[in-house]
């Protein structure tokens, strides 16, 4: 951003002095680098009582030492394994209790370690991270229990084709450098790595004047800066290493050929591109998104039927970057004659350059992004910890106003440099049934289920206060809501966070109950069609619109409105145009319709579908309206008239529910609402969308789909049950629920991913309809400890349905809910998002508070009935994914 010199004085003073300032957008700012060299900004954003905490420290995969490419995502992992003073048991308690949105990502050149916890919680996170940073616990046995883990997700990713594709990539285009593997890392670095190579990379990155702290949320900027260093103002500060240098050898042009089991084939061209510090950056992501836009010459290709989709995808680290230009064909399709078109567009590209007036749209939306930054504090700290770690920038308004100063010679002369298919790495992608798994032995696993090493005392004092349950949040009505006479319903939530309006609107319905038997996909198709524009707006001019507002708008039965205040009403009138007016056209149609049955066509034959398709079929009875699934014929079969019937019976206002939420008030909203969709006629009775019960019966024990392409296997434990959305024990079966595998101390996870290795994640589902639900564990594994890892899940079902919950853990799972609660108002939308699903299950605001109450009275008991029953735990099946492991039966 150019900036005046007084400007760059103040800020540069501010960093120095902890001064508090006032950005355009209004929130208070604290900003401070401590005599430790730690970095600190802290911003006000009160949308809720809860604040962001994102710890970043400037090393990545680059750094780690050669040979050893995983080291920095392994220490990632080590750093919830405790310390001396909060062991990992007790770590996993407190993240557990929090309720917080815990998480951490290497990359190449940065480590993140992020939260979303409520306010009142910030000091016990701040002493967390702070023993984190100069105490962790590197002890041998911990790290041969992590490395089981982190050898899964090394599995689950090894399992998809696309990762493949980019770990060959890296060694290509950075061939030679740190940045010749993903962070991600390989098996054989992790075997051959131990904790004193750990402990090394530790004691040199993990120090503050390699890192960088930023608290967003409901906090007094003043006082949280004087508290940050008070806690972290003793660590010591050490020199630090040299850094790895950037690839500079040119890249050598080659062609490659890989397998998939994907749907369909593709066919792509890689280059070496911009990193986020270079002076065309900007530029860069302007040329992304110039030729990613509907009125780009990519899409097209699309338009023509030369292709299922074209892309540009630019992807920016600090110090390297990577192009894509990529199309995907129909499966079995003539990938040579779709790579010969891809590079004569490219080279159009280059020859012609990209529309100046696609561009200053795009540019408007950057621009207009400032407007929206406030909307979500999670958010709003992910924009400033980028800026000031990865983009160079002193906010994320300075980020943006670079944007400003982009021309179209600009982003001509880049595409120029960059687009030159001669200097290409070409790859092409063929969907095959024969494509097979990545060579080498299965993945690791402890074979004890037994404790974690380590402190199990008291908590640490400044850990005690997880012990104080914040009171719940209480729920209230919108500021409006009335019925238009037509049947409409209109919610209106008036909150002035930010210059920023959202319109969410919303269709009862279910294609399931409502598309004429033979007729399976008209849904989808009709929704696909709402891109193409209204009577009065063709496709082009409906895009030229929305960009010259910088908004978004989408119509379909789940229809909605992103813009700034002062275009809400231009947006709202485009809107309501394009979804009571579609123009459904007869090129645009035949143009989905044979997309989807490529698509379908490919699909049909991939091991992820059969897996579906094998879950639906047993757990709902012949002839139940959910079994109903799209093939090749019922597409081929639609007609522009069975879209157009469709659209009649099931777009109605009486069905509808429309909610605007923002900067407006509740008499702008039902003026310029009433005069958008008063009009909106509905015809014929309404229809009944709800699906019938469901009849329980006797489950096969185990169902697998082969899939050679995976070494890590999809596992689905899955049973229906009796018990719809207005189920009054629905409270505490969440409770049981969370118990089983919400968060890092629940049981599962802790047996299945802490204490073994077993798997890389373990996640379960409750799932209610009206009239009945489903309950659902999945994990990954490699097929080898499938077997021990889906006993031990049926072990720990039986055991919820058998006995009341310990006191303690149903304390830790009624704080963690509540908590939740708390945070899940984080961001603007969140209310309207809630009110929304309320009334589309007929539920009142009420419900929301009669959540807190059950969970603050249940009791063990009401625990373990509630769960007994939801389940059955001998009458569960289970559906493998991935090679059949032997002896599951």
């Amino acid at each position: 951003m150019s900036m005046h010199i007084f400007q760059k004085t103040f800020l540069a003073i501010s960093l120095l002095t902890g001064l508090v300032c006032s950005t355009a957008y209004g929130a208070d700012i604290g900003r401070e680098t401590l005599p430790n060299g730690l970095r600190v900004v802290v911003v006000r954003n009160p949308i809720a009582p809860a604040v962001s905490v994102q710890l970043t420290y400037m090393v990545g995969s680059a750094e780690a030492p050669k040979g050893f490419p995983g080291t920095a995502h392994a220490l990632e992992h080590m750093m919830f394994r405790g310390t001396p003073t909060l062991s990992g048991n007790q770590l996993l308690t407190v993240i557990g209790t929090l309720g917080g949105q815990f998480d951490a990502f290497t990359q190449t050149d940065l480590t993140r370690y992020h939260c979303l916890i409520p306010a009142q919680d910030l000091d016990v996170v701040l002493h967390m991270e702070a023993d984190r940073m100069q105490h962790l616990s590197l002890d041998a046995g911990l790290w041969a229990k992590e490395r089981g883990a982190i050898e899964q997700e090394v599995s689950r990713d090894l399992s998809s084709p696309n990762f493949r594709l980019k770990e060959q990539m890296n060694s290509i285009l950075f061939e030679n450098s740190g940045y010749d593997y993903s962070p991600l890392g390989t098996r054989p670095s992790f075997e051959a790595t131990d904790v004193k190579l750990l402990r090394d990379f530790y004691s040199k990155w993990y120090v503050p004047n390699n890192a960088v702290l930023v608290i967003v949320g409901d906090v007094d900027p003043a006082a949280t800066l004087k508290h940050v260093e008070q806690i972290f103002g003793s660590i010591p500060a050490h020199p630090l290493p040299e850094r790895p240098k950037a690839p500079v050898a040119p890249v050598v042009p080659q062609s490659l050929s890989m397998q998939s089991n994907y749907a369909v084939d593709g066919v792509g061209l890689f280059w070496r591109g911009p990193t986020l510090r270079d002076s065309d950056a900007p530029a860069a992501v302007l040329l992304d998104a110039v030729l990613s836009n509907r009125r780009g010459p990519l899409y097209k290709l699309v338009l023509q039927h030369k292709a299922l989709s074209a892309d540009l995808g630019i992807a920016r680290g600090l110090h390297t970057g990577t192009v894509q230009a990529s199309l995907t064909i129909p499966r079995g399709g003539d990938p040579k004659a779709a790579m010969a078109l891809l590079k004569a567009t490219l080279i159009e590209i280059r020859a012609k350059g990209v529309s100046a007036d696609v561009l200053e749209g795009m540019k408007k939306g950057a621009l207009s992004s400032k407007d929206f930054e406030k909307n979500s504090i999670a958010g709003l700290a992910s924009q400033w910890s980028a800026a000031l770690t990865a983009e160079n920038a002193d906010s994320p308004d300075a980020v943006y106003d670079r944007f400003a100063k982009v021309t179209v010679q600009d982003v001509n002369a880049l595409a120029r440099k960059l687009l030159d298919p001669e200097r290409a790495v070409a790859v092409t992608m063929l969907a095959s049934d024969h494509a097979v798994s990545p060579a080498g032995k299965g993945f690791g696993g402890a074979e004890s289920f037994g404790g974690q090493a380590g402190a199990t005392g008291p908590l640490p004092d400044w850990a005690k206060p997880i012990e104080n349950v914040p009171a719940p949040p209480i729920y209230v009505a919108p500021d409006a809501d009335f019925m238009l006479p037509n049947g409409l319903r209109v919610l209106v939530r008036t909150r002035h966070v930010s210059p920023t309006v959202f319109l969410f609107g919303y269709i009862k319905s279910d294609p399931d109950m409502q598309a004429p038997t033979g007729k399976e996909g008209v849904a989808a198709l009709t929704g696909q069609l709402f891109s193409f524009g209204s009577v009065t707006r063709g496709r082009e001019t409906l895009e030229k619109n929305l960009d010259d507002l910088a908004a978004t708008a989408r119509g379909g039965t789940n229809f909605s409105i992103r813009s700034r205040t002062q275009d809400f009403g231009a947006a709202l009138t485009i809107l309501a145009d394009l979804e009571l007016h579609p123009a459904f056209p007869q090129y645009a149609f035949d143009l989905i319709r044979q997309n989807m049955i490529r698509l379908q066509a490919g699909a049909e034959q991939m091991p992820a579908y059969r897996f579906q398709r094998s879950i639906t079929n047993t757990l709902m009875p012949e002839g139940f309206p959910s079994r109903r699934m799209q093939t090749v014929k019922t597409l081929s079969d639609l007609t522009r008239e069975d879209v157009l019937s469709y659209y009649t019976s099931v777009y109605r206002p009486d069905m509808t529910t429309i909610e605007v939420v923002g900067d407006i008030s509740v008499e702008e909203a039902r003026r310029k609402i009433t005069a958008a969709f008063g009009d909106w006629k509905a015809s014929g009775p309404k229809p009944d969308v709800d699906l019938p019960a469901l009849p329980l019966r006797t489950l096969p024990e185990v169902q697998s789909v082969n899939d050679p392409v995976r070494s890590q296997n999809m596992v689905i434990i899955a049973q229906a049950n009796a018990h719809g959305w207005n189920d009054p024990q629905r409270y505490n079966m969440m409770l049981a629920d969370t118990m089983l595998t919400n968060g890092p101390d629940s049981r599962l996870y802790r047996d299945l991913r802490i204490r073994t290795g077993y798997v890389y994640t373990v996640g379960s589902m409750v799932f209610a309809q009206k009239n009945f639900g489903t309950y659902s564990v999945s994990f990954g594994a490699d097929p080898g400890s499938v077997k021990v890892a889906r006993q031990h899940v049926l072990q720990e079902l039986q055991s919820m349905a058998a006995k009341p919950v310990p006191v303690e853990e149903l304390n830790r799972a009624r704080a963690h809910l509540i908590r939740e609660m708390i945070i899940s108002n984080a961001t603007m939308v969140a209310p309207s998002r809630r009110d929304a699903n309320l009334i589309l299950r007929g539920l009142g605001w009420e419900h929301l508070n009669d959540a807190a109450r059950a969970y603050q009275a249940a009791t063990p008991e009401s625990v373990r009935d509630a769960f007994k029953s939801y389940v059955r735990p001998d009458e569960f099946a289970t559906f493998v994914l991935g090679q059949m492991p032997q002896g599951l039966n």
